[in-house]
């Protein structure tokens, strides 16, 4: 279930990181192309860690912990895709 649950969460980060690019393109100079650069090196570094937890939880019995982990990052993935939905709106705005 845990595996399942990151394998999820790494999908929907690798759908982020690509959503973000898009949006790169959209406003690629100033303070929002600055911003949105930042933000696309911690949805990378995110979507890392999915890897790294993978790497380290397979094989190992599922416990309790490391599902309210993979919860926890599942969650975070879809905060995620919330926030690159809200800056695609906001540029959406201003063009």
């Amino acid at each position: 279930m845990t595996i399942a649950l990151i394998a999820a969460g790494f999908l929907i980060m690798a759908y982020s990181t690509f959503f973000g690019y898009q949006l790169k393109s959209r406003a690629s100079g100033g303070l929002i192309g600055t911003r949105l650069t930042q933000l696309l090196a911690m949805i990378a570094a995110f979507a890392l860690s999915y890897l790294v937890v993978g790497a380290l939880t397979f094989g190992r019995p599922a416990d309790s912990s490391m599902l309210i982990l993979s919860v926890i990052l599942l969650l975070g993935a879809v905060f995620v895709i919330l926030v690159l939905n809200l800056v695609r709106d906001v540029l959406g705005t201003l063009e």
